[in-house]
């Protein structure tokens, strides 16, 4: 329906906002928003606690290595508490949202579940079997069962990335990355 061809009094919608633009259900509940920014802030703690036993300072007054550990916990940290409170004042403003809106997000908090339980694995495979193959078992599991894609990209994904990943901090730039303990790596 174009705007000549709208009877009077009715009025014009863009058709782009008309239930064409999907939003999150996270991003329209408030009480959501406001755990997410506990988290994070909760998540700041922690790396600031850890961070703390860092130096702050070098020699000569330059940043040590805790400068940007400690600096960064503390941005999270303000952040998170930020978005607590935008969130609480939002739902302040315009009440808790309508009745259910968190209906949806089971599917959303599951598949996240599903992503961190991988990382879990595989940082705990990476002793055992080296950084190459727990990364390429991890690699698979998002891309095949998270993902569900599949073909010769997958493949191709499954075992490049972890083989750039692994050029990359060790030949350009010299990190140790773990070794294989099962398979007498040396």
């Amino acid at each position: 329906m174009t705007q000549t061809d709208s009877a009077p009094g009715e009025a014009v919608t863009d058709d782009a906002d008309a239930g064409g633009a999907e939003h999150s259900v996270l991003s329209t509940a408030p009480l959501a928003q406001a755990g997410l920014g506990l988290v994070a802030a909760a998540f700041g703690g922690v790396a600031l606690i850890d961070a703390t036993g860092l130096d702050l300072f070098g020699d000569k007054g330059v940043p040590g290595p805790g400068f940007f550990p400690v600096f960064l916990s503390v941005a999270v940290i303000l952040l998170g508490a930020l978005q607590v409170a935008v969130s609480v004042a939002r739902g302040v403003r315009w009440g808790s949202g309508p009745r259910g809106q968190m209906a949806g997000v089971r599917a959303e908090l599951l598949r996240t579940a599903y992503v961190w339980g991988g990382f879990l694995v595989s940082i705990a495979l990476m002793p055992l079997l080296g950084f190459v193959p727990a990364a390429m078992l991890l690699i698979a599991y998002l891309v095949v069962a998270v993902e569900r894609i599949k073909g010769i990209k997958a493949v191709l994904v499954i075992v490049a990335v972890p083989l750039l990943a692994y050029a990359l901090f060790v030949f350009v730039l010299g990190v140790d990355l773990p070794e294989s303990s099962l398979f007498g790596a040396s």
